[in-house]
């Protein structure tokens, strides 16, 4: 799975241009993430951004010695224009798929983005998806996350940011894990 993973990071982002690689850690979580944008080579319209985006987050816990994945796949539509107010909404549906403690859970979340701009150097975005019971399956019962980026551009195409992040799968019998609770810095590359 890793291998495959690394290897459509690499091959998607050499085909498409437009889209973003990025990078982010904390003392016990790694995750690398990558959005294709979708308008050329579809030939979309301009009124709407659409991307595809891929993710994989391992974290190692404190009480836990064993290491747990969780791999999301997305579809996104943003807003392209920012408001007289610096802001722009979009909103998008996530797979997601992680196996541990002996169970398997994949769940389908819906999800919501938010930026606001505050200059052409320094943007803040909020990320956060649900999953219902209703959109859960196999053990899973509920998927939940949220994050807060600060970003600061360093180079043309280049943004180092700092964050919060909070991750929570449900398993049946209201079992809950915690993927991630904690901030978070990393490297974002677009071209």
């Amino acid at each position: 799975m890793k291998r495959f993973f690394l290897a459509s990071l690499v091959t998607t982002n050499l085909l498409f241009a437009s889209s973003s690689a990025e990078i982010n850690i904390n003392n016990n979580t790694l995750e690398l993430a990558t959005d294709i944008y979708l308008n050329d080579t579809f030939n979309l319209n301009n009124s709407s951004n659409y991307y595809y985006g891929i993710s994989h987050l391992r974290t190692k816990s404190d009480e836990n010695q064993d290491s747990q994945n969780l791999t999301t796949m997305n579809f996104k539509v943003l807003n392209p224009y920012v408001d007289d107010y610096g802001m722009s909404l979009g909103i998008g549906i996530k797979t997601v798929y992680t196996s541990q403690l002996e169970k398997s859970f994949n769940a389908i979340a819906l999800a919501l983005y938010f930026k606001y701009e505050l200059n052409e150097m320094f943007y803040v975005s909020i990320d956060g998806s649900y999953a219902p019971r209703v959109l859960s399956f196999m053990d899973a019962e509920s998927y939940n996350d949220a994050k807060l980026k600060l970003n600061y551009k360093v180079l043309d195409g280049g943004y180092m940011y700092v964050g919060l992040r909070k991750i929570e799968t449900t398993y049946e019998n209201n079992q809950k894990v915690e993927f991630d609770d904690a901030a978070f810095f990393g490297y974002q590359f677009r071209f």
